[in-house]
């Protein structure tokens, strides 16, 4: 009897791994349509500053900032790649839009995070999301309100 349950949970783990791994595709909606980030699904594994005020679940305010856009969005990329908790990959980088592929360390679950800034604002618009499973136990909001404290101590200001 306990090989038969070790040999079904290495099977299960198995098959939970390689679900994980087919399921983690790339969206291809990503990025910006007309000044707009990808809105959340209904899952609660989302966070955006686009989201309606009214979406408790996926809505947190957009970060202000002060100081240069171009300065500004290097602070954040510069924060996400050498942010020692996440494995954070550069996917896009064009002044005002940065898109990052963050992946788990332990199960290796990627969430895409976003980072709009649009010209003329000292705003910064974000979108992070789980790309599978329903719940995130907060990880995507903890992650822009690391970007928040580190933009709202004055860093980003030249």
């Amino acid at each position: 009897m306990g090989r038969w349950m070790f040999a079904l949970l290495v099977i299960l783990v198995v098959v939970f791994f390689v679900y994980v791994k087919v399921s983690s595709k790339m969206p291809e909606d990503l990025g910006i349509t007309e000044g707009v980030l990808k809105s959340c699904p209904t899952a609660p594994n989302c966070v955006s500053s686009q989201a309606s005020s009214d979406d408790e679940v996926h809505y947190a305010d957009p970060i202000i900032y002060t100081g240069e856009r171009k300065a500004t969005q290097l602070l954040i990329e510069s924060s996400m790649l050498n942010h020692s908790d996440m494995k954070a990959r550069l996917v896009t980088s064009e002044l005002g839009y940065v898109h990052f592929k963050v992946k788990s360390r332990l199960i290796g679950f990627i969430d895409d995070v976003e980072f709009y800034l649009p010209e003329g604002d000292s705003i910064v618009h974000f979108r992070s999301a789980s790309r599978v499973g329903y719940y995130d136990f907060g990880v995507n909001r903890e992650r822009v309100s690391n970007i928040r404290a580190l933009l709202s101590n004055g860093s980003s200001s030249n």
